[in-house]
């Protein structure tokens, strides 16, 4: 795994490097997805600092797939460690409703962290066209899971909050290398920071929320590439997924 990180981080888009930690992954922690969740929290670090990189985003959308594709091995400490409060309710169920509400609480709060995620960074470094391929492909696996849990993509009974959008202003001393370019205009980036600011996730609200983050994005944004990648993003929301 070190020499992948390694590999990575020498040579930009590394299919090679990407394409072998995979099959580390599958073949050595085989049901062990609780090296799934390490994995997909260790490299937001290594992607905030690589937004330009597809590879190092296609392998996060490898974990995620993995990790909602089979949410029955979530459970005991890798649940507990998402999801203390939902754990103790479920101690009292039997195993396959335990297991049933597990999911129903854990996956949805992993596309929470990740499509908050993909709003820090596009929000941070606006203009790289693989900050809203990834978002695509998250909201999309997000809609079809869902969809197969037979709920409505819009009936999430939590409450937008409208700090969940606004634009953080927090200040760093330290600047951030992304892709390789010191700029000092740039703030590190630090999830939690600006979670902070914006308070507790509020959950995926399905495309009326997507909807409201374009509107924010082209109101705010001064890039034109921003623009242009929104403006995509919000045709294929529409023609894909439908209002």
């Amino acid at each position: 795994m070190k020499a992948c990180s390694e590999a990575a981080g020498r040579y930009p888009s590394n299919y090679n490097a990407w394409s072998h930690r995979i099959w580390v992954i599958q073949n050595l922690a085989k049901d062990n997805k609780k090296v799934f969740l390490d994995e997909l929290s260790s490299m937001k670090y290594w992607v905030s600092m690589h937004v330009s990189d597809h590879s190092g985003f296609h392998y996060r959308q490898f974990l995620l797939k993995s990790l909602v594709e089979d949410p029955g091995c979530v459970l005991d400490k890798t649940a507990s460690a998402l999801q203390s409060t939902s754990n103790e309710h479920c101690g009292s169920l039997p195993k396959e409703e335990a297991s049933a509400e597990i999911q129903r609480t854990v996956v949805p709060d992993l596309f929470d962290e990740e499509l908050e995620l993909c709003t820090d960074l596009i929000e941070s470094y606006p203009g790289h066209e693989t900050l809203w391929c990834h978002r695509r492909y998250v909201f999309f696996l997000w809609h079809h899971w869902n969809h197969k849990q037979g709920s409505p993509l819009n009936s999430r009974d939590r409450q937008l909050d409208n700090s969940s959008s606004a634009t953080t202003g927090g200040k760093s001393a330290q600047a951030m290398d992304v892709d390789g370019m010191m700029d000092p205009n740039k703030q590190v980036y630090t999830q939690e920071t600006k979670r902070l600011k914006r308070g507790p996730l509020q959950g995926c609200q399905g495309l009326p929320t997507e909807h409201r983050f374009i509107t924010k994005t082209l109101t705010d944004c001064r890039s034109t590439e921003q623009a242009r990648f929104a403006n995509a993003y919000q045709k294929w929301l529409d023609s894909v997924l439908g209002q």
